[in-house]
């Protein structure tokens, strides 16, 4: 073979291996390749933020119907029916107090209290909650609710307050006046001496307490204006004008967008 064959030999078997090379290996083959890359990571990226998407809706639906559950809870634990209410079933504000007969600042509170029930008879409700912690708590708890079977309640609670400080003796001397006091307000002898011996409305009690453990009440008195918690002792101005406030709340015209 001479020169100008091996040359032409040369130039054609270049072209055929120029022809035969894989599709990757050549420029439209490489762009194809760095097209479909950049496809994927496209496609990696939004796929990613789709599962974050869809992962950030799940976790916040799962904390919609959380708080969805705690609060229906806490209305559940705050507005459980009671017989123990005072006031207009219609009225605009209701005042829940978690509550102990032993205790001193509700004692102090009960002038407040009561001075809400004077004034504000058709606008008040007043719903008395049980949250006994002292140690002849229960026993007077269940006497009140044995009052009030005889439709005496509120003049059981009034008594037990205004009189505080003769009942912080112990049970065994309490089971022993009791039912002198229960004459003393008038009731049947022998039903109310039966009642508290049957500790009747102690699941009642209990389910009051309960209901204070979830919503984390640690002190008594506890206040529900309207559902607003508040929690101590208040004097008549400070609870009156916590009513007034709630009232004037309530007739305030609402802004509409």
């Amino acid at each position: 073979m001479n020169l100008d064959e091996r040359i032409k030999y040369a130039s054609m078997k270049a072209r055929h291996k120029k022809e035969l090379r894989p599709w990757y290996r050549k420029p439209w083959g490489i762009i194809m390749i760095i097209l479909g890359s950049l496809l994927l990571i496209i496609l990696s990226i939004f796929s990613f933020k789709l599962t974050q998407i869809l992962s950030e809706k799940n976790n916040l639906q799962d904390e919609s119907v959380y708080f969805e559950d705690m609060k229906g809870g806490f209305l559940e634990a705050v507005n459980r029916p009671s017989v123990n209410t005072i006031g207009s079933a219609d009225a605009p504000v209701t005042i829940v107090e978690f509550a102990d007969f032993s205790c001193l600042f509700c004692r102090d509170s009960y002038a407040s209290l009561k001075n809400i029930r004077q004034k504000y008879v058709k606008e008040v409700r007043i719903v008395y909650r049980d949250f006994p912690l002292h140690d002849n708590s229960i026993f007077l708890a269940l006497s009140a609710r044995c009052a009030g079977e005889q439709g005496k309640f509120w003049q059981m609670h009034d008594l037990l307050y205004e009189n505080q400080d003769r009942f912080e003796v112990s049970q065994s001397e309490l089971e022993i006046v009791m039912p002198e006091i229960g004459l003393a307000l008038g009731l049947d002898e022998n039903k109310f001496q039966t009642c508290i011996e049957e500790q009747r409305y102690f699941p009642q009690i209990k389910q009051d307490f309960d209901d204070a453990d979830f919503l984390q009440i640690q002190g008594t008195p506890t206040w529900y204006i309207n559902n607003v918690p508040f929690t101590g002792y208040l004097s008549p101005s400070e609870l009156e004008e916590l009513v007034n406030g709630t009232l004037k709340s309530l007739t305030m015209p609402k802004i509409t967008n």
